[in-house]
C-alpha cells in the first residue's frame, strides 16, 4: 500500500482539532502522510502533535487579542437568547451563529485554493458544518475523494426517525420536529 496524503480541515474549535488529530495519528500508523489545514487562530495546535500546518484565514485577519474580543463579545452578545427556547433561538443566535459560518466559508475561498493546490492531498477530510465551495472543486476536478467528519452531533445528518439538530424536541414529536424545521428553513435558508 502506498501512503496517501490526507488533509484535514476542521472548525477553529479544540473539539473538532483534537477529534481529527486522533483519525490523523491512526491515518498515520497505516502510513499515511496526515497534515492539517487551520485558521491562524489554532496554529501550533496540530504542528504540537508532530503535523505539518498550512494556514487559511477564515476571518478578516486581526490581532489575536482583537479576535478575543469579537468572540467574547459575540457570545455575551447572546447570553440572553439562551434564556429562550431552542424555537425561539432561531430568530437571533442561530440565524447569527450561521451568518458568520457562511462568511468563514468566504473568506477561506481567498486562500483555501491555493493551499490545496500546494499540499495536493488524495483526501480531505473536513469536520465543519459547511463545506466549502474549493473543497468541492479541488475534489471534482482532482478526482479526489472529500469526507465530512462529524464530531459534534451525530443528528447533523438529517434522519426523520430522530430530532432535529438543535430543537430541543422530544424524540417522538413529529410536529416539534416539522415546525423547527420549517421556521430553521425559512429564517437560515440553506
Amino acid at each position: 500500500m502506498s501512503g496517501k496524503v490526507i488533509a484535514f480541515f476542521p472548525e477553529a474549535a479544540f473539539g473538532p482539532a483534537l477529534n481529527s488529530v486522533g483519525i490523523a495519528q491512526a491515518c498515520e500508523k497505516l502510513g499515511h502522510k496526515a497534515v492539517f489545514l487551520t485558521d491562524p487562530g489554532m496554529q501550533g495546535v496540530y504542528s504540537g502533535y508532530g503535523f505539518d500546518e498550512y494556514t487559511v484565514n477564515m476571518s478578516e485577519p486581526m490581532p489575536p487579542e482583537e479576535m478575543a474580543k469579537y468572540w467574547t463579545d459575540f457570545i455575551n452578545g447572546h447570553i440572553p437568547n439562551f434564556d429562550l427556547t431552542a424555537y425561539e433561538q432561531i430568530d437571533n443566535y442561530v440565524k447569527e451563529c450561521w451568518e458568520a459560518i457562511v462568511e468563514t466559508a468566504i473568506w477561506a475561498e481567498k486562500e483555501l485554493p491555493n493551499v490545496l493546490h500546494k499540499v495536493s492531498p488524495d483526501i480531505i477530510c473536513v469536520d465543519n458544518v459547511i463545506l466549502f465551495p474549493a473543497i468541492k472543486r479541488y475534489a471534482r476536478e482532482q478526482n479526489k475523494p472529500w469526507v465530512r467528519i462529524i464530531s459534534c452531533s451525530e443528528n447533523e445528518i438529517a434522519d426523520p426517525s430522530i430530532p432535529p439538530h438543535l430543537s430541543g424536541c422530544g424524540e417522538n414529536d413529529a410536529a416539534c420536529f416539522a415546525a423547527y424545521q420549517d421556521h430553521f428553513n425559512e429564517v437560515v435558508k440553506p
